[in-house]
């Protein structure tokens, strides 16, 4: 009779195991999704990112969005800086702003970045800017969004992308 229940036992073991491998293979598997892509991020010009917008959000946001683990730069009596160097991100308010609106949201290595238009940080050149954006008198600053970019392997990489307000980089007053 124990022989009986083991063969039992092990004949629904058995199918269970021939189940799951056959759902397993009938699944076809999605190659279509490249799993560098999905971590960019997209960096809406004169919106902002991962829910912070600048013009709206405040410092107290940024620190609820992304922890406690940053450092405050004081530019002069201009702006403040909250900064993720471990992430790449920088967030500026005015000091005389008693809100803290981050009016410009800086991003660098290693944060992985593109804009809604296309300009991949660390991958696109000053080239693909001026097909994207158009070449512009104001240098690299757009209608929210600006660039820096660096020399690397002979191409002008973009090494910076700042989201900026619509009506372009705020005009802090100096705090006294």
């Amino acid at each position: 009779m124990k022989k009986s229940y083991f063969a039992v036992a092990l004949t629904i073991l058995a199918s269970c195991f021939f189940v799951v491998s056959a759902e397993a293979q009938s699944k076809p598997k999605d190659t279509s999704k490249d799993k560098t892509s999905s971590k960019i991020k997209v960096a809406k010009e004169g919106v902002g990112i991962e829910g912070i917008r600048v013009g709206r959000s405040t410092a107290a946001d940024v620190i609820k969005k992304f922890g406690k683990s940053y450092q405050t730069k004081k530019y002069g009596k201009y702006s403040t800086a909250i900064v993720y160097p471990k992430l790449g991100l920088a967030f500026y308010s005015c000091q005389a702003d008693t809100k803290k609106e981050i009016f410009d949201i800086e991003m660098r290595a290693p944060f992985q970045v593109k804009t809604a238009k296309g300009i991949v940080l660390g991958k696109s050149t000053l080239e693909d800017i001026y097909r994207i954006y158009g070449k512009n008198k104001d240098g690299l600053e757009y209608k929210g969004v600006s660039f820096f970019y660096a020399n690397y392997k002979g191409k002008k990489t973009v090494t910076v992308i700042d989201i900026v307000e619509n009506s372009g980089i705020r005009q802090c007053k100096e705090v006294k």
